[in-house]
């Protein structure tokens, strides 16, 4: 079976819809309320990912597709790239007000950047000891660049892997997810705190944790350059992640969130890559402040 996706978008507006995918179907999408932090940060440039416009030319492209080392220069090209591709240039017009690239200065973009470097690095990026929730970064390149040493503009899309609990309908944040997964095990026996020092997130998941709490591994902050859309690319991201969430990373199922008002987004993944439909929540969204180079909360549609 694929794994079930839970693709969230950076964007949520109004009401989400979860898709997961399991490996032998494509996944189902879900949606949940999204908290004011860049930890939920997700991104969705599949409207504009329609493989079936791709010209044979721009098909034949040789794209890599490389999982990040972590390394901060790594992590900071991939921010970058965020806020070039996604934040100041979606389809969806992500920056408050309707402005466009034209109302965003220097220095609220070099702003916004930092302020994605720093979820992107706290989440994906170098630490000291070994994360208890598996994390990486994907990236798309060309196949003439160097995958050592990218800048922002050889990526020509992006996607992130993690592991979290899922809670329910709730998709818990990455701190929320390590905290339960702490606690699980801290309560038990110095004997049975032995026993589960090298066990995998799945098994204490399973064995110590309620069974409304599961751990899932979820697809996010999908995008892709502009100079690359309607080259199928997001959809070999989805593809490269289903294979290293398996192969890598031993789960069945992955998971993905997407704006239920998103109808491209829905129809890539649903229609395109098999996912399916696994529940829908409310949800705020984020947009790009111009002016103070932040990101601000805005009502629902």
């Amino acid at each position: 079976m694929k794994p079930s996706l839970l693709l969230a978008a950076s964007a949520l507006c109004g009401s989400q819809t979860a898709f997961v995918s399991s490996f032998s179907t494509n996944g189902a999408a879900f949606r949940s309320r999204t908290p004011m932090k860049l930890d939920m940060f997700f991104a969705t440039e599949a409207a504009d990912d329609d493989t079936a416009a791709a010209s044979t030319t721009k098909e034949s492209m040789d794209v890599k597709l490389t999982p990040l080392d972590g390394s901060e220069s790594s992590v900071i090209s991939a921010a970058k790239f965020m806020v070039d591709s996604f934040w100041l240039q979606s389809p969806q017009n992500l920056i408050d007000g309707g402005g466009d690239l034209s109302s965003i200065s220097d220095a609220s973009k070099s702003s916004l950047t930092n302020i994605q470097a720093d979820d992107l690095l706290s989440k994906y990026g170098e630490r000291m000891g070994k994360r208890k929730l598996d994390a990486l970064i994907v990236v798309a390149s060309d196949g003439s660049s160097d995958t050592k040493s990218l800048s922002a503009d050889d990526i020509l899309g992006l996607v992130t892997i993690e592991v979290r609990l899922l809670n329910s309908n709730d998709l818990l944040s990455a701190d929320e997810s390590e905290f339960r997964l702490t606690q699980a095990v801290a309560s038990l026996g110095p004997k049975q705190r032995r026993e589960y020092k090298d066990a995998s997130v799945l098994d204490i998941a399973r064995e110590l944790l309620p069974p409304e709490v599961t751990a899932v591994c979820s697809l996010s902050n999908l995008c892709t350059s502009p100079k690359a859309r309607r080259m199928g690319i997001a959809a070999k991201l989805c593809s490269e992640a289903e294979r290293l969430t398996k192969e890598e990373l031993s789960f069945d199922e992955i998971y993905l969130r997407v704006e239920s008002e998103n109808e491209a987004a829905k129809k890539l993944y649903e229609d395109k890559l098999g996912y399916q439909c696994k529940f829908e929540a409310s949800a705020t969204a984020l947009r790009v402040d111009a002016e103070r180079g932040g990101f601000v909360e805005v009502d629902s549609d």
